[in-house]
């Protein structure tokens, strides 16, 4: 241990203590349904062996009007034989473990995992998440409520957690209550500070009436709703003092926003890493006694120390970092910080597919939550010589992920730099954390020992004459000048070469554009958007056009599409024409034909027509067919992009599961 380190300093929180002071919050990872799953236990067993000292599991829903598929139900007592399962599992692994008790209020779904229902709210709203119209929660509503949450803290208890979290923050019922964003009563339950903090109180009372003293209870609540119209870090304060003074309180957890403003509930790359910092040092500074967690404090992974050596919070909260790293913990104890894998925090593999309903996963760690499956492999008995051609981050990991299993590998890039489409892709604004991958995986290559060829470009015939045992074609790909597209094109007469500048020249070479352009998407993923974004950056007037029906339709309308909105709005010259085609390309002209209607209509003084195509697959000259690893019978494979173009997390995955593939097929010692 790194000799007077805060951070492995125990902890007393209620009545329990805990080994060290780095923690994972409740997280939404779809890995159970009902009740927590071997999967489940498998992820947090993994990550505190690794050293993490306090979990809190989460969701776990405490009524029935709040069940939704692929989480937890708290409520129900055919639940507490599996999670006691689950909390043996995760104290036998060296670790603490809350539940997170919660109901999503006007964030849940109408038609439930049981069939059709009611959302309730504090009063009758357009939910910001669905859209349902919700049921203004009446007294007889809200006693069901407080009754369910009781008997839900009771039920964790005897499933062997060591305490409970009333969850009040992220937009979610009680969270609702609490904000006069969504709480517009007149009665007892709303107005004032007394009104509409009283339904949280009736909680925590009945909680603490129920579960004791010799039980450790806490909230979660935003420290900032970072709204106008809401409440501030001041206000929110005052709310946990008249929370304080309902029951005994024995930890705070932070949280801001809502999903009102989402992004800061699951912030991404664009924003800020220590976004909470101030409002959780006030907050601390105005709760002395109790435990405070700090979410969103630390100004690097690296500087997590500093979150307690400034007294700003008692345990620092590095959520997704472990979900990157399950081995985070462990590193900061033994000093090996240089070997941390970092959450690029692009919210892809987790929240991105969360979002959609699918388990999570994660863009650096593409065996998060598959851990029984995917367990760590043993070096071969066999080593051999690999050649991986291309350096982007398929090529890259693929290349460690066979040198750390004894093989002898060669990469060779055809450029003067490792990276990729990453290189591009860092540029984009907000997106500048992708150069924490591009560092890691340069630093694994060297420490792996892989051999590594800048600036040549092999063809088959250079391929065949190296002579490997075998080859890795993680060649990416590009720009099209040219598109494959069958249907869904935004040309009537097929995507033109001529008069239109491909994106990667646009991103590589902005001052050929001029002030004023037109960009034309047919791809709509978050690289058309990423680029767009850098292209603002460069010109005075940027009109999109798409022949979606929304801007970008393949950004989730979860979690980042709210603040990718928001950016582009920041920007004056910007203007959109969606359900619109190109009919025509003239000089400084692009002609545009409704989709739904037929209307004409020319943008006019264009410097340049900038075109997102979909990328086109990349693969080197005389080479023919490579199969990709589901494919793949002989010892020539393509992964990433060179099989299909997909993000970084498709070419991760690739590489990690092609060492799996490959040690089905060979003994190991």
């Amino acid at each position: 241990m790194i000799e007077g380190s805060l951070l492995f300093e125990p902890l007393r929180i209620g009545t329990f203590e805990v080994p060290n002071r780095i923690m994972q919050t409740a997280h939404s990872k779809q890995y159970s349904d009902r009740a927590e799953s071997e999967r489940e236990t498998d992820y947090y067993v993994r990550r505190a062996s690794g050293g993490c000292g306090l979990f809190v599991a989460g969701n776990h829903f405490v009524h029935p009007s709040g069940s939704i598929r692929n989480f937890e139900d708290a409520w129900r007592r055919e639940s507490v034989e599996a999670n006691r399962r689950f909390t043996d599992a995760i104290h036998e692994a060296g670790a603490r473990v809350m539940v997170q008790l919660n109901h999503h209020g006007a964030q849940a779904q109408a038609d439930g995992p049981d069939g059709p229902r009611p959302v309730f709210a504090p009063s009758r709203l357009l939910s910001p998440s669905t859209g349902i119209a919700t049921k203004e929660a009446d007294e007889a509503d809200i006693r069901s409520f407080v009754e369910h949450w009781a008997l839900s803290a009771e039920l964790a208890l005897e499933a062997g957690f060591d305490g409970v979290e009333i969850h009040m923050a992220h937009g979610y019922l009680l969270h609702q209550f609490l904000s006069p964003l969504y709480n517009a009563r007149t009665d007892a339950y709303g107005g004032d500070l007394e009104g509409r903090t009283r339904f949280p109180r009736e909680v925590l009372r009945a909680v603490r009436e129920r579960v004791g003293d010799d039980a450790t209870v806490g909230i979660r609540i935003v420290a900032d709703e970072f709204h106008p119209d809401g409440m501030d870090a001041a206000e929110l304060r005052e709310v946990v003092a008249w929370l304080r003074a309902e029951a005994r309180i024995d930890f705070i957890d932070l949280a801001a926003g809502g999903y009102h403003n989402v992004h800061y509930v699951f912030p991404s790359s664009p924003m800020p890493v220590a976004w909470l910092r101030d409002a959780t040092a006030a907050m601390k500074a105005a709760n002395p006694d109790v435990p405070v967690f700090g979410v969103g404090s630390a100004l690097s992974v690296e500087q997590a120390e500093e979150v307690l050596s400034s007294g700003i919070a008692d345990m620092v909260a590095l959520t997704r970092a472990q979900i990157a790293d399950p081995d985070l913990a462990e590193k900061f104890r033994t000093g090996r910080t240089d070997e941390i894998r970092h959450c690029i925090r692009l919210n892809q593999g987790c929240l991105g597919r969360g979002s959609r309903g699918l388990p999570v996963s994660c863009t650096v760690n593409p065996v998060a939550g598959r851990e029984q499956e995917r367990q760590p492999l043993a070096r071969t008995a066999s080593p051999e010589r690999w050649l991986v051609v291309g350096g982007g981050p398929a090529g890259m990991r693929a290349a460690v992920e066979l040198a750390e299993l004894g093989h002898a590998v060669r990469l060779v890039e055809r450029s003067d730099r490792l990276g990729g489409q990453l290189a591009l892709a860092r540029r984009v604004p907000g997106r500048e954390s992708i150069g924490l991958l591009i560092s890691d995986l340069e630093r694994d290559l060297a420490r792996a020992g892989v051999e590594v060829e800048l600036g040549r470009e092999l063809d088959g015939t250079a391929i065949e004459a190296l002579d490997a045992d075998g080859v890795v074609i993680a060649t990416g790909a590009t720009a099209p000048a040219t598109t494959s597209l069958h249907l869904g094109g935004a040309y009537l007469a097929g995507f033109p070469a001529e008069g239109t500048v491909d994106a990667f020249t646009s991103l590589a070479e902005p001052g050929r554009l001029g002030r004023r352009i037109a960009v034309v998407d047919a791809d709509g993923t978050a690289y058309a958007s990423g680029a767009v974004l850098s292209l603002l950056e460069e010109v005075d007037e940027l009109e999109l056009v798409t022949p979606a029906e929304q801007v970008f339709p393949h950004v989730g309308a979860g979690y980042d599409r709210p603040l990718l909105l928001e950016r582009l709005a920041a920007f004056p010259g910007f203007r959109r024409h969606t359900a619109s085609r190109v009919a025509a390309l003239g000089d400084g002209t692009v002609e545009l034909v409704d989709s739904l209607t037929g209307e004409r209509r020319t943008l006019a003084d264009l410097d340049a027509v900038v075109a997102l195509e979909p990328r086109a697959v990349v693969r080197p000259a005389g080479l023919g067919t490579v199969p990709g690893i589901g494919m793949a019978q002989g010892r020539v494979v393509a992964i990433g992009d060179a099989v299909s173009p997909r993000n970084i997390d498709a070419a991760i995955a690739d590489a990690v599961e092609l060492v799996y593939a490959l040690a089905e097929r060979a003994p190991a010692h």
